[in-house]
C-alpha cells in the first residue's frame, strides 16, 4: 500500500509494507491456478522462505489449503473450496475498501470544486 506524506511542503510517497492479511491473500492468489510446490509460490508470492512457511503453515492449520505429496521429495500446496471461499471474501473486502477510499476522495474534490465555484463567482461579481 502507498500513502502520501506532505512533508516541507513536498509530497512523499511511502510504500508500507504488506500486511500479514495481504500477504495470505497473496499466497491464495497464486495457489488458484493450481497447485504449486514452494519454490512457485515464493517467487509469485515475492515472498522469503521462512515467512512463506509460516504462512502456509497458518493458512493449513486453518483448513484453507492443502499440502499434498506429488512424489517422494516434492510437496505441493493447493488450495481448497473452503481456501477458495476465503480468497472470494478477501478480494471483495479490498475491492470495497478501495471503492470505500476512492468515494471519500472524490467527496473532498466535490467540496473544494465547490467552494472554488461560489469563490470564482464572488470575485467575478466584483
Amino acid at each position: 500500500m502507498i500513502y502520501v506524506r506532505v512533508e516541507n511542503k513536498k509530497a512523499v510517497l511511502i510504500k508500507m509494507p504488506p500486511s500479514k492479511l495481504d500477504r495470505y491473500l497473496n499466497v491464495l492468489e497464486v495457489l488458484v491456478s493450481g497447485p504449486k510446490n514452494i519454490g512457485h509460490i515464493e517467487r509469485q508470492a515475492n515472498m522469503e522462505h521462512q515467512t512463506l512457511k509460516r504462512h502456509l503453515a497458518f493458512l493449513i492449520s486453518n483448513g484453507v489449503i492443502e499440502k499434498r505429496k506429488v512424489s517422494d521429495k516434492q510437496i505441493a500446496y493447493a488450495i481448497n473450496e473452503r481456501g477458495l471461499s476465503v480468497f472470494k471474501t478477501l478480494r471483495a473486502h479490498k475491492y470495497f475498501e478501495k471503492l470505500k477510499n476512492s468515494l471519500s476522495i472524490v467527496e473532498e474534490a466535490h467540496e473544494i470544486a465547490s467552494i472554488l465555484s461560489k469563490h470564482y463567482r464572488a470575485r467575478k461579481a466584483e
